[in-house]
Parts: C-alpha cells; sequence; structure tokens
C-alpha cells in the first residue's frame, strides 16, 4: 500500500496537503510546524479517534488535542493505493464523534469499496488491528520502543512458527486455556466448581427436604392432639354456658316478681286539691307567696291606721294657725285703712311709712292662711285593704312535698326494677328453664377459656408451620428428581473432572512443542534484527536477543554477555529499538507504510546518514516517511537523490 495524497483540517493543519514519494521521503520541518499532527492525521484517517479517552491533569485526549485552531469541523482526505487500485478515504465529523463520519470509495467511479467501513479500515487496509500498526510500523516521537502486546505476539508467533497467520502458539494456548479454566480455573470459577457447588447445593436441598418432611410429620400429629384438646376444652365450656343460662333464667325470675311488685306499689298521680299539679318546690313557693301577701295586707292596714291619726293631728294644728291669721289680718286692714286715710289728710310720710307695714303684715296673713288649707287626701289610702285568710300554707306545702317524694321514690324503684329485668332479658334471661342436672367441669370457667385460647394459638401457630413447610416442600420439588439430578452431577462432574486432566496434559504437551519451535523462530528473528542493528551502529553491535514480552539485548563484537537496552545510551538504544521495529514490520506489516516521527533525533550523524541509507535500502521495498525536526536529514536526502517535502 502506498499513500498518494493527504489532506488535512486537524489541530494546526488547515486544508494542508502532504504528498509523499514513493519509496523513502523525508519531511523536514521545525518543531511545532505539524509533523507529529501529520503522523497523527494519518493514524486517525486509518483508524478513526476513540471518543472515549477523556482529558486529565497532563493529558489531552486525541478529540480535543487535534481540534482544527480555525474552529471549522474535523475532516480530511487520504488517496492511497491499494491492490493495485486507487481509492479515496474521507472522514468528517459526525454528531458525537469528531471523525466518525466515513466514506470509502474507488477514486476513478466514486464507488464504495466493498466491506470498507469506520470500524475496520485500518485492519482492512493495513492487514493488523491498531495496536500491532502502533508497535510496528507506526513510530511516534519518541516512541521506538516497542511495547508488548499479545495481539502482536500472537501474529510474530503465528507468522515465524507456522507462517500461517490464523495460527499462533498463543492462539491455541489460550483457546486451551479458556477450555481448561471454563473448566476449573480456581476453586470459585469454572464448570467443575459449579458442578461441585451445584452438588452441595443438592445435597443440601435434600437434606432439608428430608428435614422438612419430618417436620410437617411432627406438626401433623401436633395439631392432630391440639385439636382433640381444642373438643374437650369446647365441651366443657359449652356445660358452662349452660350452668350459666341456667342461673341467668333465675336471677330474671326473680327480678320479674320484684318489678311486679314495685309497679303495685306506685301511687295513682291525682291533682291535689291545692296545688293541684305542682312540683314539690311550686307547691312550697306558692305557699310561701300567700303567706307573704297575708303579711303584706297585715301591715299596711297597720300602717294605714298611723297614716289617719297623724292627718287627725296635723288638722288641729292648721285649723288653730289659720284662726291666727284671720285676726291679724283683719288688724293689719285697719292699720293700712288708717294709715292711707291719714296720708291723704295730712300728707305725712310717717303715715305712707305706717301704711306700708301695715300692707305687709297683711300679705303675711294671707300667706300663712293658704299654706294651712288642708291639703287633698284620698281616702281609698286610708281605708283598710282584705286581709286574706290563715289556711297554714306552709304545714300544707310540706306534706304535699313529702307526698311527692315518695310517689318518685316508688317510681325510681320501679324503673331500677324494670331496667334490671331489661338488662337480664338482653342477655337472654327467661321466665322458663330445662330441669337438667348439670354437673360443673373440674375447670373454672375462665381456666378452661385460657387453656383453649392457648390450644387455638398452638394450633394456629402449628397449622401455619404446616403451612411453610408444604410450601417449601413444594419450592423444593420432587424428591426424586432431585436424586436424579445428583446422579447426572457426579456423572458430569466426572466427566469434567477427566476432560481437565486431557486439558493439562495437552498444555503441557502444546507447551514442550511450541519451545521446540522457538528455538527455530528465535534465532531468526534475533539474526535479523541483529543485522538492522549492525548496519545502523555501523558493525559496533552485531547482536540483538529479544525476548517474548520484546525487551531487548545487544552485544558487541567480542562481547561474550549482551547488554540490556537500558544499559546502553540513549542513541544506541534508540538504535535497538528501530532495528527491532523494522525486523517486526518486515513479519507483521510487510505492506504497510512506515512512518518515523523525529525517530533518528538521538543518532550522531555518522549513525543518521547510516540509518537514511538503510531506510533507502528498505524504501525500495515499502514506502517510508520520515519527518524530521533537523536539516542534516533534508541535506542528505538532497544529496542521495530521496525527495524531501519542506513543511
Amino acid at each position: 500500500m502506498k499513500i498518494k495524497k493527504l489532506t488535512a483540517t486537524f489541530g494546526a493543519l488547515d486544508g494542508a496537503v502532504l504528498e509523499p514519494g514513493e519509496g523513502l521521503t523525508v519531511i523536514s520541518a521545525p518543531n511545532e510546524a505539524g509533523k507529529s499532527t501529520w503522523a497523527a492525521f494519518w493514524r486517525a484517517m486509518l483508524y478513526g479517534i476513540d471518543t472515549r479517552e477523556r482529558d486529565k491533569t497532563g493529558f489531552l485526549a486525541d478529540k480535543t488535542r487535534y481540534l482544527p485552531w480555525s474552529g471549522v469541523p474535523m475532516s480530511g482526505e487520504a488517496r492511497i493505493e491499494w491492490q493495485g487500485k486507487d481509492i479515496t478515504l474521507r472522514r468528517s465529523s459526525a454528531r458525537t464523534n469528531p471523525f466518525g463520519a466515513f466514506q470509502g470509495v474507488y477514486t476513478a467511479s466514486g464507488d464504495p469499496v466493498p466491506g470498507l467501513t469506520a470500524a475496520n479500515a485500518g485492519e482492512q487496509l493495513i492487514g493488523v488491528g491498531k495496536e500491532v500498526y502502533l508497535r510496528s510500523a507506526f513510530v511516534g516521537q519518541g516512541g521506538a520502543a516497542i511495547q508488548s502486546s499479545r495481539e502482536l505476539e500472537a501474529r510474530i508467533s503465528a507468522l515465524a512458527t507456522s507462517g500461517e497467520e490464523d495460527v499462533a502458539f498463543s492462539a491455541v494456548e489460550r483457546t486451551l486455556k479458556d477450555w481448561r479454566n471454563r473448566r476449573r480455573l480456581n476453586r470459585s470459577n469454572g464448570l467443575i466448581p459449579e458442578l461441585e457447588e451445584e452438588r452441595s447445593r443438592l445435597d443440601a436441598r435434600l437434606r432439608e427436604m428430608a428435614d422438612a418432611r419430618r417436620r410437617k410429620a411432627e406438626a401433623e400429629r401436633e395439631a392432630e392432639r391440639l385439636q382433640e384438646r381444642q373438643k374437650e376444652l369446647q365441651s366443657d365450656l359449652e356445660i358452662w354456658a349452660r350452668i350459666e343460662r341456667h342461673e341467668l333464667n333465675r336471677r330474671y325470675g326473680e327480678a320479674y316478681s320484684e318489678w311486679e311488685k314495685a309497679k303495685e306499689a306506685v301511687p295513682e298521680d291525682r291533682p291535689h286539691p291545692v296545688f293541684g299539679t305542682m312540683t314539690g318546690e311550686e307547691a312550697w313557693e306558692f305557699a310561701r307567696q300567700k303567706q307573704k301577701e297575708r303579711e303584706a295586707a297585715l301591715e299596711e292596714n297597720r300602717r294605714r291606721e298611723e297614716r289617719r291619726g297623724e292627718l287627725a293631728r296635723k288638722r288641729a294644728e292648721r285649723a288653730a294657725a289659720r284662726r291666727r291669721s284671720l285676726m291679724i289680718g283683719i288688724l293689719s286692714a285697719i292699720l293700712l285703712a288708717g294709715g292711707i286715710a291719714l296720708w291723704f289728710i295730712t300728707s305725712l310720710w310717717q303715715a305712707a311709712l305706717g301704711a306700708l307695714l301695715a300692707l305687709a303684715a297683711l300679705l303675711l296673713c294671707v300667706r300663712g292662711f293658704l299654706v294651712n288649707r288642708d291639703a287633698g287626701v284620698d281616702p281609698a289610702q286610708l281605708q283598710s285593704v282584705p286581709v286574706p285568710e290563715d289556711g297554714d300554707w306552709l304545714a300544707q306545702a310540706a306534706q304535699y312535698r313529702e307526698t311527692l317524694a315518695k310517689s318518685q321514690q316508688a317510681k325510681l324503684a320501679e324503673a331500677a326494677a324494670r331496667r334490671r329485668v331489661d338488662d337480664l332479658a338482653a342477655q337472654g334471661g327467661r321466665l322458663f328453664d330445662t330441669l337438667e342436672l348439670l354437673r360443673e367441669p373440674p375447670r373454672s370457667k375462665a381456666a378452661t377459656a385460657a387453656q383453649l385460647a392457648a390450644a387455638d394459638r398452638e394450633l394456629a401457630r402449628v397449622r401455619d408451620e404446616l403451612a411453610r413447610g408444604s410450601g417449601a416442600l413444594a419450592q423444593m420439588g420432587d424428591p426424586e428428581e432431585a436424586e436424579d439430578r445428583k446422579s447426572e452431577l457426579d456423572r458430569q462432574l466426572a466427566r469434567r473432572l477427566e476432560e481437565y486432566d486431557a486439558l493439562t496434559i495437552a498444555l503441557e504437551a502444546l507447551g514442550a512443542a511450541n519451545d521446540q519451535l522457538r528455538q527455530r523462530f528465535s534465532p531468526a528473528l534475533n539474526q535479523e534484527a541483529g543485522e538492522l542493528l549492525a548496519a545502523l551502529t555501523g558493525g559496533r553491535w552485531d547482536r540483538l536477543i529479544l525476548a517474548r514480552d520484546f525487551s531487548a539485548h545487544a552485544a558487541g563484537r567480542g562481547e561474550g554477555l549482551p547488554r540490556s537496552a537500558l544499559a546502553l545510551s540513549t542513541g544506541t538504544a534508540e538504535q535497538l529499538y528501530l532495528a527491532v521495529r523494522l525486523a517486526v514490520c518486515r513479519l507483521t506489516v510487510p505492506d504497510a507504510p512506515i512512518v518515523l516521527d523525529d525517530a533518528l533525533a538521538a543518532f550522531d550523524d555518522g549513525r543518521m546518514e547510516l540509518a537514511l541509507a538503510l531506510l533507502k535500502e528498505l524504501g525500495k521495498e515499502r514506502q517510508i516517511l520520515l519527518f524530521s525536526c533537523h536539516r542534516r536529514e533534508g541535506e542528505w536526502a538532497e544529496a542521495h537523490g530521496v525527495p524531501v517535502i519542506e513543511l
């Protein structure tokens, strides 16, 4: 497969275009010019963007990191040559996925490429999944070191050991282990523990069923005993009930006789000749009023008698006063007449003064006469009022009240006797009774009732226990079926144990066979990686040992013990891992473009030239894109006829 043209609106790239050459192409640019963004764009065009990633402290998810700086939606196009045909891949933003909308079409016709989708585009075109590609042909900035991956290991193992991609020791081993783990992973997981646990549960269930049947039988016997006890106690209570009815009828008869006597003792209600139908209090108040009226009449007659005497005395006094006033008046008139005559005759002022004095005296006499006239008195006010006759009213009222009280007591006694009869009748009392002879039971009625209530409660408890036991037995199912299931479990368990032992033997045999295959596979891979390392280091390091987890060791000429990559210089370690990457690429993705982002940054000038020479040679087999921030790679490429693109 070859990349012909990339067009990206992705992060800092805004409609940018990249057209690499056929083999090795050096893409030169300073830092922050978009080299790593182009590499990430190619990866996203193949495998999309993982929307499950979340931003964290010190880390930005790709969906955030590569949002276009211009603010437009993320989009891109890649024209490639695949299986001898030109196809075009397009990705753009969907509603929830910034690179989720996908098209894969033939460039010439625009027809969709059959089976090519957003989810499988990378694996379909490159031939491997994302994990394998990122650990082989895609070297991100500072990421030459290769890490272990079960998918990568399976692919390398399959190609190296059998030559077929679908067969690998790890896959077969994993399958056998899965089969064995399905039977027994540990004490708690797997078919065998499940069968053992089910058999254990079934044993417990059978024991529980037997215990439930035993408890049910005991409860049934206890229920029969309690029912017999109930019948005995109910019979005693019935005898007590008949005895009580007999006693009730006797008391009813006595009460009825007392009521009849009480009715006869109630006097007949007749109006009183004086008080009529008054109450005792009303009669007493009536008598008191009559008594007060008599006393008031007597007091009024005494007062009127005194008034008549006083009026007679006053009349005598007024008569004497009138006589005196008359005499003085006559004398005053004579003096007045003489004074007036003398004044007219002599014209003396003394005579006039005397006449005036005589006139004043005359006026005083007239006033006294008028004052002492008899005032008008109503004769009816001086006559005696009639006095009611003395009938001893209070004594009659007291006797009337006593009579009423006795009548009321008789009525109350009759009413009480009637209520007692009614109460006994409400309880079932009658005037007739049976003549049966009843013997009291050995227990009192209260003791019998208490024992019957206790028996009822105990029987209810036993019946409830019976119901629960019957329900539990019904839920437990048929014991014969449980026994049959137990036998079946024993057969299955024996078969699974045999399978487990057989799988264990198979795994041991597979492990031995794999060891033999790895003895053939490891030297070949190590030899190829060692040759590439020798080319990269100018022969300084010519042996490389790659473990199954992809940890690498290198040895130089004349050195006996290999050194871990951790013990090498940074540049040498980068060269070691680049050799491993290139060796792995030949095995896993022989047709995919190799993308190297500043992979030679730690190389010195001499080894940089050796690496570029090796990459140019490998470029004859496949397309290689080398991104670099240094001028030296571009200068070497121009000097050796390698295409250079300046960003």
